[in-house]
């Protein structure tokens, strides 16, 4: 089957009227959107799409534009290294050129999760000891990268499931450039969602850790106020300038004040250890020894034998 493969918006060629008025609207609107676009229609989709993950957050985007039908393919703005390269496989029909296309673009994004993925799990190592107030930050990026990843690779995977739509006759998994298409998008998706539960992971791990790390600094920071309370109290009684002070004129008044405030700091520490303040926040049941649950267990044993 003979078909023809355009590159260039200016290029005159005649569309059959099945065509020409969503030919139409695609070279008018959309080749000039700025957003990932899928309008599927009997025998023919087209649109536009993302091509650069990295871009997704700046301006311009790289987008490119795509018309496939039986009879032809039209794509704008993708790389011509990868047109040239599928194009020398002179492929029967556009629609496997179209998904071949597809399948080499999502080749060169293995690179990118690659570094992705190098960048994730130093993070991960860095997770020990103590961590700079900045490291908050670095979790957060990897966030928002690998939701710009799944922004990129979920219209490939639409694209896929919109061909099946445009083209119903067609079983399209017989094609080799679909499978292949099929299969990288499969593989993305499936390192996308693992690094997610990483970040995710990540990000619960660190604000756990930053809560129970806020409540012992607060815990400690209770404790030493409690603790001085009555140094601070009884300071304040005994640095007042009345002229009628009783402990003025004892010889014992300085051992005096020292014996009273520390026995209410001992009073104070021992009834915050009773309430169980002091020490890890974390406490858990406490279990029988060993020896004591296995001397249980047998005499249950002896008792149910004799029974």
């Amino acid at each position: 089957m003979n078909w023809t493969w355009y590159t260039r918006p200016e290029e005159i060629v005649h569309v059959d009227d099945h065509y020409a008025e969503a030919y139409t609207y695609w070279l008018e609107q959309l080749t000039t959107a700025k957003v990932t676009k899928i309008i599927v229609e009997q025998d023919y989709m087209y649109g536009s799409l993302t091509l650069d993950y990295e871009q997704l957050e700046r301006e311009p985007q790289k987008i490119g534009h795509y018309f496939v039908t039986r009879d032809f393919l039209w794509t704008i703005g993708f790389d011509d290294l990868y047109c040239e390269i599928v194009a020398a496989k002179q492929y029967a029909t556009p629609i496997e050129a179209f998904y071949d296309l597809l399948a080499e673009k999502m080749d060169y994004y293995f690179h990118g999760i690659d570094e992705y993925e190098e960048r994730l799990m130093m993070s991960q190592r860095e997770m020990s000891g103590q961590v700079p107030p900045e490291f908050m930050n670095t979790i957060f990026e990897l966030r928002s990268e690998i939701e710009r990843w799944s922004d990129t690779v979920i219209p490939y995977r639409e694209l896929l499931m919109a061909g099946r739509e445009a083209f119903l006759d067609i079983d399209l998994n017989e094609l080799n450039a679909y499978r292949l298409a099929k299969y990288r998008v499969d593989r993305l998706l499936t390192l996308i969602e693992h690094y997610q539960e990483d970040v995710i992971a990540m990000t619960d791990l660190a604000s756990t850790l930053s809560n129970f790390r806020g409540n012992e600094i607060m815990k400690a920071l209770t404790v030493f106020t409690a603790l001085t309370t009555p140094v601070v109290a009884f300071g304040a009684v005994w640095g007042m300038n009345f002229k009628q002070m009783p402990e003025l004129e004892r010889p014992f008044g300085y051992v005096f004040a020292w014996l009273v405030i520390i026995l209410f700091t001992l009073l104070i520490q021992i009834w915050l250890k009773r309430k169980n303040w002091i020490g890890s926040l974390l406490q858990f049941p406490s279990q029988p020894r060993t020896q004591q649950r296995l001397d249980k267990q047998r005499s249950k044993k002896t008792n149910k034998s004799s029974v």
